[in-house]
């Protein structure tokens, strides 16, 4: 399982590496929106400093593009992995498990790409002008703080996938989610924390509400998983009755 996840893993790479300027406009749009915003010119807002920068750049935006390429596949791997120890209804909800799982990470990368990024530089890009700082960022660093933002709301957006799976298990319930929201709320706080390249509270507050919403998403999610599970065993009752089975 290891080594097709690497496998597939180094393809999408290589695949991304033949597409790296592409990759790379994408990845300076929203600094190209913060600059047009604030009347800053783009230009010189991205700079190289050692010699070593446009390799570092082109091999992060190819990591970056094979990761979330390679994401289905390696999910795909993971479930033939796990597949002989589970039973046969486990292995129909193998499938949709995954999916999901892949859409909700891609979900949260175009939520960050598309809303929470272009903010988070203009507020950035203000910050300098309020103290009369020249906005000027080397490439590399600049990616990397892009690739820490993505990944982060990507790995965010799983919270509802992790809770269902739990609450399908029989380790929480929707009584237990519901009486631990405070907490929930403050663990999410400290995650977002942890995670976001920067503590301004905008994008504090951008990824920590999406979060929050989920996890109420979640709570409906498992009171409908306990529900079903009720009436299973409410029709496997009926059938091993002896009335029934008369």
């Amino acid at each position: 399982m290891l080594f097709r996840s690497i496998i597939a893993l180094v393809v999408c790479m290589g695949l991304c590496l033949a597409f790296v300027k592409p990759l790379l406009l994408l990845l300076e749009h929203p600094l190209k929106l913060a600059a047009k915003t604030k009347g800053v010119a783009f230009d010189q807002m991205l700079i190289a400093y050692t010699p070593m920068s446009s390799l570092n750049t082109i091999m992060q935006t190819a990591l970056l593009g094979g990761v979330i390429l390679a994401l289905p596949c390696v999910l795909y791997f993971v479930g033939q992995f796990i597949l002989p120890a589970l039973t046969a209804r486990e292995r129909r909800l193998l499938l949709p498990t995954f999916t999901v799982g892949a859409l909700l990470f891609l979900g949260g990368v175009v939520f960050c790409y598309c809303l929470v990024l272009p903010q988070t530089l203009v507020y950035l890009v203000e910050l300098g002008d309020w103290i009369n700082l020249r906005f000027s960022w080397a490439l590399d660093e600049y990616l990397g703080f892009i690739v820490q933002f993505l990944i982060a709301f990507g790995l965010s957006f799983e919270l509802p996938l992790v809770i269902v799976i739990l609450a399908k298990l029989g380790i929480v319930s929707k009584q237990f989610l519901a009486r631990y929201r405070r907490h929930a709320f403050l663990v999410i706080f400290i995650f977002t924390t942890c995670m976001m390249p920067t503590t301004d509270l905008f994008s504090l507050l951008a990824m920590a509400g999406p979060m929050y919403l989920l996890y109420e998403i979640s709570i409906l999610c498992a009171g409908w998983i306990e529900r079903d599970r009720a009436r299973r065993a409410a029709a496997d009752g009926w059938e091993d009755a002896p009335g029934k089975q008369e």
